[in-house]
């Protein structure tokens, strides 16, 4: 008896080592550092495709909680920060502090320091950004106020990320564009970011609300620069077209019966159905509550009530929100799959 009484000791106690070595290296490895992705924005995030391209190539590293604040406003030299790096402007020079200031990121550290200085009245040649704002300015791709100030920290609203985005770009076409009808209800043809206004709604860079308006003067989010940058990146991807209303969900009865299409339904696929849109169109569905998203195929004909714009198999719903919600507010956008 005291002989398996030992044994069993021993084997609790190599047990017990073996479970704190694993239980180290997990520790080991979660305060490394090396986490993919942000704690803030899931798989199913709006801007999720969008933030962790910018993260993969190395352009954002968020916060040190490991967040990145995809709905927090971004400001002027933020965005310039992250521009330049998309269309790889600042590939030739060493490498330079990364993020914002709230991120300790008080000091360029830069070597290779601009040689020309900025002209702006409010900016400091010690700081973080100096050497993104000489880039820039060189080379026409932002100005200054008329007071000779650049207000580095003031929010991006739309209309300058477009600007900023189109100039660093290969757009700056776009200026040449005679507008001669307002590209939105708030976008008048004649005001000075028609042009990159125009182009960035047809290439499903943004687009419109529900009201037919682009809202130029809004400040733009962190999230939603990663989304213009990916978007102007892959615009084959994205129509543009975009609907809102109310999307609601199939009851457990229709499972197994022939869709409109003459697919069977099957509430664990991706699936949706729509009065007018043909079968075999993607759409992009996010719920405007939460910014989360999920893609649907259209296989189906309806729903026919005025409530809902779009019924969704139970899977496709509970993705993107509760089964128990019935009814949620939504944009659907028209994708094309990558072939």
């Amino acid at each position: 008896m005291k002989k398996a009484l030992i044994f069993a000791l021993v084997i609790l106690l190599a047990l017990t080592s073996f479970g704190l070595a694993f239980a180290e290296e997990d520790a080991t490895e979660a305060s490394s550092g090396e986490v993919e992705g942000f704690l803030d924005v899931s798989e199913v995030n709006e801007y999720y495709p969008a933030i962790m391209e910018l993260y993969d190539q190395d352009i954002v590293q968020g916060y040190d909680d490991n967040t990145y604040r995809p709905y927090d406003p971004i400001n002027r030299v933020e965005t310039l920060k992250i521009v330049l790096e998309y269309f790889e402007w600042t590939e030739d020079q060493d490498e330079t502090t990364t993020e914002a200031p709230s991120e300790d990121l008080t000091e360029d550290t830069s070597e290779n320091s601009a040689e020309t200085d900025v002209e702006f009245s409010d900016i400091d040649q010690e700081a973080w950004y100096y050497d993104y704002l000489t880039l820039a300015s060189q080379n026409e791709i932002i100005g200054g106020y008329p007071d000779g100030t650049f207000l580095p920290d003031n929010n991006v609203n739309l209309a300058e990320a477009l600007k900023i985005v189109s100039r660093a770009g290969e757009f700056n076409f776009i200026e040449k564009f005679t507008i001669e009808i307002d590209p939105a209800l708030d976008v008048p043809a004649d005001s000075w970011y028609a042009g990159y206004s125009q182009y960035a709604l047809e290439e499903g860079a943004v687009y419109l609300d529900s009201e037919g308006n682009m809202n130029p003067d809004t400040p733009v989010t962190r999230g939603q620069l990663a989304d213009i940058l990916y978007r102007f990146q892959y615009d084959h991807l994205f129509s543009g077209e975009v609907y809102y209303g109310n999307a609601t969900y199939y009851a457990d009865k229709f499972e197994g019966n022939n869709t409109a299409s003459g697919e069977i339904f099957t509430q664990s696929l991706l699936t949706a159905a729509h009065l007018t849109l043909p079968f075999g169109t993607y759409l992009r569905v996010t719920h405007t509550g939460t910014g989360d998203t999920v893609e649907v195929k259209v296989n189906d004909r309806g729903p026919y009530s005025d409530h809902a714009i779009i019924d969704l198999s139970s899977s496709a719903f509970e993705t993107i929100s509760h089964l128990g919600a019935g009814v949620i507010p939504i944009e659907i956008e028209i994708i094309y799959k990558e072939e």
